[in-house]
């Protein structure tokens, strides 16, 4: 009987592409012996169809193959932003040393012989999923080193103590990379706070890069408006939308934000919102749960982003959570969906309890893991004393 090694601790995904039925069955049995999740396509054409919904963690390719070879499925792999930075090994028959260059070339980890012994196949592809997993650990501490010499923050160190309010955040950023989200609270002075979420549209430590543009605009525009007595969320919202759209270095690269002001004397929210999430409202007096949603567009989308302002009256108890959608993508079937009721429903049960946000972060962000979790997770939650 044949021993194949242990794969890393997470299940990984691969794609395997290959035209030979019996070569393809051969080696999905294989890797499901040897503990991986297996995808088959018996064409290119068929694999980037499939590209468009299920995203794998290898792809493991043929090179001759009808209608479309190996290669050219390659360089249609990496012209799409999407997939290119899937690893991709070819596996193959051909022994050409020119051709082999050639695929190598094309960013490819490996270039496995079909006549390799299967166990020395899978062992090749342990190898190269754990060498991943450590460059992904290395790149993590990296960046973490990074910002720390740098002194720079997308959240905050700790809640905000603003009188008549509790007010509690959370975060994780998917898979340990510094991402896209923030949060950050402004206290004006006694009676004034401000409070805001965003989310870069963008991956990783890129979209991370870009967060400290966008908090600096939104900050001073907060401390402009407040020097000029200007309390007006829409207003404000909407100049931090034109610093972004005027700044060149920001060009393409979009956010979501949701701006709260809390007034401790009158014990209102009010809110403007550009391109978010409906926040989540409960009222204990009606025991009942809404949704409020703003119209204003991605900031830095256009240079008038027609921002509302909404006013909440909140009463004793009430409370309020706003949240990235990293908190509504979810797994299905091994692609991503968003689902905003289901999250909505999950947290449900916990709203209007004297220990809400602790139920909420026991409960359900607490399940919230590598295995999962589709993007950075952020939320505020806001309750009036």
């Amino acid at each position: 009987m044949i021993s194949f090694p242990d794969p890393p601790a997470a299940v990984k995904k691969i794609l395997l592409v290959e035209d030979n039925l019996l070569f393809r069955k051969v080696i999905e049995a294989s890797l499901l012996k040897a503990g991986y999740n297996c995808v088959l396509c018996e064409s290119a054409t068929e694999a980037l169809e499939l590209l468009a919904d299920e995203m794998p963690d290898l792809i493991l390719s043929d090179y001759d193959m009808p209608e479309m070879n190996g290669f050219d499925f390659r360089q249609a792999v990496l012209h799409n932003p999407n997939l290119k930075d899937i690893p991709f090994v070819f596996l193959t028959s051909i022994t050409d040393d020119s051709l082999m260059l050639e695929g190598l070339n094309m960013y490819a980890l490996d270039f496995i012989n079909k006549e390799t012994p299967m166990a020395v196949i899978i062992s090749k592809l342990n190898n190269i999923i754990t060498s991943l997993q450590n460059e992904h650990v290395r790149s993590v501490h990296e960046l973490k080193i990074a910002a720390e010499t740098l002194n720079v923050k997308s959240m905050p160190v700790q809640d905000p103590k603003v009188a008549g309010f509790r007010v509690h955040f959370w975060h994780k950023g998917f898979r340990g990379y510094p991402g896209g989200d923030f949060i950050d609270f402004v206290q004006v002075d006694e009676r004034f706070c401000f409070a805001f979420l965003g989310d870069i549209m963008g991956k990783k430590w890129k979209a991370w890069f870009f967060t400290f543009g966008f908090l600096s605009y939104i900050r001073a525009a907060i401390r402009f408006c407040v020097l000029d007595n200007d309390y007006a969320i829409d207003t404000i919202m909407q100049k931090i939308n034109k610093l972004i759209y005027l700044d060149d270095s920001l060009e393409s690269i979009l956010s979501s934000l949701s701006l709260l002001l809390l007034d401790s004397h009158t014990g209102e929210v009010h809110y403007s919102g550009a391109g978010d999430l409906p926040l989540v409202n409960f009222e204990p007096s009606l025991d009942r749960t809404s949704t409020i949603m703003s119209s204003g567009l991605l900031l830095g989308l256009m240079e008038e982003g027609m921002y509302d302002k909404q006013v909440i009256k909140m009463k004793s108890g009430d409370q309020i959570v706003l949240f990235t959608d990293g908190m509504i993508d979810i797994p299905s079937d091994g692609s991503k969906k968003s689902d905003y009721p289901f999250f909505v429903d999950k947290i449900s049960p916990y709203l209007g309890r004297t220990d809400s946000f602790e139920l909420i972060k026991k409960e359900v962000l607490g399940t919230i893991n590598d295995g999962n979790q589709m993007d950075d997770a952020s939320i505020i939650f806001i309750e009036k004393q």
